[in-house]
């Protein structure tokens, strides 16, 4: 059970955050802005299955779930590191390396449903959109895992705070505008189609807009537990051999 005390650390620095208004506003108008953006300027141009505006916002769930499960995770755990200086003493903790890791992952899942739930509700006070079939879990809960996973990866790798803005401007944000969250990868080049395709964001996308459990979204389920499992992986190793010296 040590990694529920990681957890219960971890979630309690996020309550004490959440409640101000420079936290959670951001985190909610923000794909506010895109919905009316994003749906008012193109949703009569674009044409998919289902219409756009339930399109765009399973994107803009999936674009949020990715971001605030890798990039709160990573903060979390370059900051305590690099700056508070207090992540030595949970690595030197009787808390197994694996359980710990687990904790803070979790932790990560949490806040991208979190605020992936926040998002839905926002989407259906204002268009109506609803979810579509318990795939809709998996995504959330899968790419959660998985974004955490490589949060902790690079939070663990880190040697400024600062650095974890080169992962989101050459990793997050491409993945964000070319992984299929506001048009189909299909409009895109073929080649530039292909190599969005191995965007794990993609596969988060593929399960929030499932009708059901298709073969695709098995496919997209079973990418999104492998990529996370192997971040995870890669973690406690960097975590286990963890020094400040």
């Amino acid at each position: 059970m040590g990694w529920y005390a990681v957890y219960c650390r971890e979630m309690l620095l996020l309550w004490k955050k959440i409640g101000r208004m420079g936290y959670i506003f951001p985190s909610i108008i923000s794909p506010f802005i895109y919905f009316f953006a994003f749906g008012l300027g193109l949703g009569g141009r674009v044409s998919v299955e289902g219409g756009y505006l339930p399109f765009l916002a399973s994107g803009i769930i999936g674009m949020t779930v990715m971001t605030n499960g890798f990039q709160q995770t990573a903060s979390s755990i370059s900051a305590g590191r690099l700056y508070f200086r207090h992540f030595h003493s949970l690595v030197l903790s009787p808390v197994s390396h694996v359980a710990a890791a687990w904790g803070v992952v979790l932790a990560g899942i949490s806040r991208a449903a979190i605020f992936g739930s926040l998002i839905l509700i926002v989407g259906f006070i204002s268009f109506g959109i609803g979810i579509k079939s318990s795939a809709w879990f998996a995504g959330v809960l899968l790419g959660g895992f998985c974004f955490s996973s490589l949060g902790l990866v690079v939070g663990m790798l880190v040697r400024q705070v600062d650095d974890i803005s080169l992962v989101n401007s050459f990793f997050i944000t491409p993945m964000t505008f070319f992984g299929g969250s506001f048009f189909p990868i299909q409009n895109l080049p073929a080649w530039l189609s292909l190599l969005a395709g191995w965007f794990p964001i993609g596969a988060i996308n593929t399960l929030l807009r499932a009708n059901a459990w298709s073969g695709e979204a098995v496919e997209a389920a079973l990418i999104l537990t492998g990529l996370g499992s192997l971040f995870f992986a890669c973690g406690v190793y960097l975590y286990s051999h963890y020094s400040e010296y």
